[in-house]
């Protein structure tokens, strides 16, 4: 038995300035072929889990192709390009294998798709038909559609915020595909989309309200025998009909009746399902009060409205410029992300000055310029690095040439690329900081930080300032989401 496999992922946002063209979806390229096993083998991702569940059953993998991001709505030829390598690889292999297991997310959207996992899917079944079996793995934050049910045969998500679960995902995916190839298994997939949008920041599904909905669906899941059950928190930063949350069930009998059950009862919670965050000013005093306390430890400030791993450009400048007006000493920012700054720190060498306007570059809403006097270089970098936080362990990262520049008392990491956002300490290091000798540690993310910084920091402190990714849903021009959806609509009724 052979299986095709592979990963074409990307979590678009349509209030991103720009538009994503291959360059921006991967800054460091892709992967091909065999280098999907060197990369992915052993490590908690979808491929990695894939792997793993076909070296268990003895079954063959036939590699294609793997790039995973997120940014912008993605232009035409980057799709087509992309797409078009993985289904020429499925044209020319076409007869060895009998199933497809594909790692997509549930959020990529481009200039001809607003469904961009459905086009992909549409794009494969035009090469092997409607017959042969095909499971996905997504992300928790797809916008889940029928058109990805009705194109596939199972579709398994993660189940945790931050995602240490992806692996895990992408092994039921290989395992329920195995079982359907050998004809032990005929599973049925159901999906109820919720007029709901959970706001992300809360999503993390190691705290509460989040925790005690993720733990129903998966004590419900076990106790009905479903193959699987994963609630979707959704993607907002994005103005599409399929926005919102959904439920997912794939069982062999039973699954529509258990999307329903579990979709009426996350909707009874949904007043849970949403919060408030404070601007620089107040997230700084908050970080100031949690370091007056009598605990050890740095403080974190997390900029939730400009996270690369939401398609914000990273680029902005909101928190950095309250830390820098506070001139506070033991102060790291890490990252943002501006190619000119880091490439002429760079050309300058270590103990050299830059010069010039920071950040403010790309979306105006994530705040103006920065302009830089003389700020010193303390350490430069080529970026590359091997992530250590439990959600990516062992899988390497390149944020290109980077920088550590020093503004009065204030430390600023600058980077060539934006690759997500800070997930755990790699940006800092690789640049001679050891984030335990400061008491502050800015950075841009949502909830990936945590898996790694929330053992360790002393306190969390979140920020919500103007940004194309702000958690603030009352702040979007949305145009055409499904409406009434809650809680922008706060009448909104539901009902299976």
């Amino acid at each position: 038995m052979k299986i095709l496999f592979g990963m074409i992922g990307h979590e678009s946002s349509t209030f991103a300035t720009d538009t994503g063209d291959f360059k921006r979806w991967a800054p460091n390229g892709w992967l091909v072929s065999e280098e999907l096993f060197c990369k992915f083998r052993s490590t908690p991702s979808d491929l990695g889990g894939m792997i793993k569940a076909a070296e268990e059953e003895g079954v063959e993998l036939i590699p294609t192709v793997a790039v995973m991001n997120a940014g912008p709505k993605l232009n035409k030829e980057a799709v087509e390009y992309v797409v078009g390598e993985f289904t020429k690889v499925a044209e020319e292999r076409k007869g060895e294998y009998t199933g497809i297991c594909l790692s997509l997310h549930g959020a990529g959207c481009a200039e001809n798709s607003d469904d961009l996992e459905a086009y992909t899917l549409e794009k494969v079944r035009n090469v092997v038909g409607p017959q042969m079996p095909i499971t996905v793995s997504l992300d928790l934050h797809g916008n889940i559609t029928p058109e990805m049910v009705g194109l596939s045969n199972g579709l398994f998500g993660c189940k945790q915020y931050p995602h240490i679960d992806m692996a895990d995902a992408g092994y039921l995916a290989m395992k329920t595909l195995i079982r359907i190839l050998r004809g032990e298994a005929t599973p049925e997939t159901a999906l109820v989309q919720l007029p709901l949008m959970v706001d992300s920041l809360i999503g993390n599904t190691f705290n509460e309200p989040m925790k005690s909905v993720t733990d129903y669906v998966a004590d419900y899941a076990a106790k009905h025998d479903l193959i699987d059950a994963a609630f979707f928190h959704g993607y907002n930063f994005t103005d599409l009909p399929c926005v919102g949350a959904s439920v997912v069930v794939v069982a062999e009998k039973g699954a529509k009746e258990a999307a329903e059950e579990i979709a009426t009862h996350i909707w009874e919670k949904r007043d849970q399902l949403k919060g408030k965050c404070p601007m620089p000013d107040v997230a700084v005093d908050r970080a100031l009060d949690a370091l007056r306390k009598p605990e050890s430890g740095y403080v974190v400030i997390v900029e939730v409205s400009d996270n690369p791993g939401s398609g914000a450009p990273g680029n902005g400048t909101h928190l950095l410029r309250e830390i820098l007006s506070r001139n506070l000493a033991k102060t790291i920012f890490g990252f943002i992300s501006d190619p000119e700054i880091a490439l002429l720190a760079h050309k300058v060498g270590v103990g050299g000055v830059v010069s010039g306007l920071l950040g403010g570059k790309i979306d105006i809403i994530s705040g103006a310029p920065i302009e830089l006097h003389n700020a010193k270089v303390c350490a430069l970098s080529d970026g590359n690095a091997t992530f250590v936080s439990p959600m990516m362990e062992g899988l390497p990262v390149c944020y290109g040439k980077t920088a550590r520049l020093r503004v009065g008392n204030v430390e600023i990491i600058v980077t060539e690329f934006p690759d997500g956002g800070t997930i755990d300490d790699r940006p800092f290091l690789i640049n001679g900081a050891d984030v335990t000798q400061y008491e502050i540690v800015c950075l841009k993310g949502l909830n990936h930080f945590r898996a790694f910084f929330q053992p360790r920091a002393k306190a969390i402190v979140a920020t919500d300032p103007p940004g194309s990714a702000t958690c603030n849903l009352a702040s979007y021009n949305y145009q055409r989401i499904r409406r009434p959806i809650y809680p922008i609509d706060l009448e909104t009724t539901f009902s299976v």
